[in-house]
């Protein structure tokens, strides 16, 4: 293709042409089954955490691979399970709770001056009728939920018993050893940096929820396991996440127990952050890919405005991905902090 202009000429190639083409029609493809992806993506952040465990299981029963990962989903689903066993009857308990702390005073003055009309009662019916609608769509939502759950489960199944073999599938496209094994290479500091972080990042919510909920029982802090399991889950936000939790729970001390107690809190979440920045976190992110808190933050608000709350769940393993992947490929070297 050639565009005259005076004594200019800009001519274009059709290979150019077609590579063009073919890149807008991948992107194009990728953007349909994006939701495919984000399910493989979480597949591979659970193979890259579970196949250490798996691997040390295999090397201590001296039992072969299938029945090792057999045996990595039961010890999970075991844990899971007890966790939910114990927690959930005290946390549904303490929640209702809590609501009925925060909220009945203001229900009943509100429901005490409730009249109903024949025109509101027909309201009331046209707005019950349309939330059948909203029930159904929660139930298939719950639905679809479940089955992506067992999906992630069995492809990372799948990936965890190919794991060795997973940079070989780059033959598909090349037979050139060199990119095999940056594949290989790739591959095994993912596993490594991303997996490590995983495990790190659980730990240390079930550290940080555990030293949280025995220090405000101890005090005799109201709705000590909600505040604890808050405080354990914004453990994801290095710095920021523990200030957070700690307002609830000094707001709760505050108003049931008074200043006093209020400050006692202040000075166990003060207690435990120190814990965490100087004794915690180094001993259990020693071993693993310690992103710096910065970055954590900004990844974290960038994969909340492009994706939602996923997207913020999703966005520090993308970014560790990304960061093995361009110091491999572009640094020729292995970044592992």
């Amino acid at each position: 293709m050639t565009i005259n202009s005076d004594s200019r000429a800009v001519t274009i190639a059709p290979k150019t042409i077609i590579l063009t083409l073919s890149i807008l029609l991948v992107i194009y493809f990728l953007y349909q089954v994006r939701n495919i992806i984000i399910l493989f993506f979480l597949a591979f952040v659970l193979m890259t955490a579970l196949n250490p465990v798996a691997h040390k299981i295999e090397r201590l029963t001296k039992i072969k691979r299938g029945l090792s990962l057999a045996l990595t989903y039961v010890l999970v689903v075991f844990v899971i399970s007890g966790l939910l066993w114990m927690l959930l009857p005290p946390l549904g308990s303490e929640l209702a709770g809590l609501a009925h702390y925060i909220d009945l005073p203001f229900l009943q003055r509100e429901i005490s001056g409730l009249t109903f009309s024949v025109q509101e009662l027909s309201a009331m019916i046209e707005r019950l009728g349309s939330s059948v609608a909203t029930v159904l769509s929660v139930v298939s939502s719950t639905f679809s939920g479940v089955f992506a759950s067992f999906t992630v489960l069995v492809m990372s199944f799948f990936l965890l018993k190919g794991r060795n073999d997973l940079h070989k599938k780059l033959f598909w496209f090349t037979r050139n050893k060199v990119e095999i094994e940056r594949a290989r290479i790739v591959i095994d500091q993912v596993e490594h940096q991303l997996g490590g972080w995983v495990r790190a990042e659980l730990i240390l919510m079930f550290t940080i929820g555990t030293l949280t909920y025995i220090g405000l029982a101890a005090l005799g802090i109201k709705y000590a396991l909600p505040l604890a399991l808050l405080a354990g889950l914004l453990e994801i936000l290095p710095n920021i996440g523990p200030t957070v939790a700690a307002v609830p729970a000094i707001l709760i001390a505050f108003l049931s127990a008074g200043p006093m107690m209020a400050i006692a809190v202040l000075v166990l979440a003060i207690i435990v952050q120190q814990l965490e920045n100087n004794f915690i976190v180094p001993k259990i992110m020693s071993d693993s890919c310690d992103v710096d808190p910065l970055v954590t933050i900004l990844a974290i608000l960038v994969g909340l405005q492009l994706g939602g709350v996923l997207g913020a769940l999703l966005a520090v393993p993308a970014y560790i991905v990304l960061r093995v992947i361009y110091s491999v490929y572009f640094l020729k070297r292995v970044v592992t902090s």
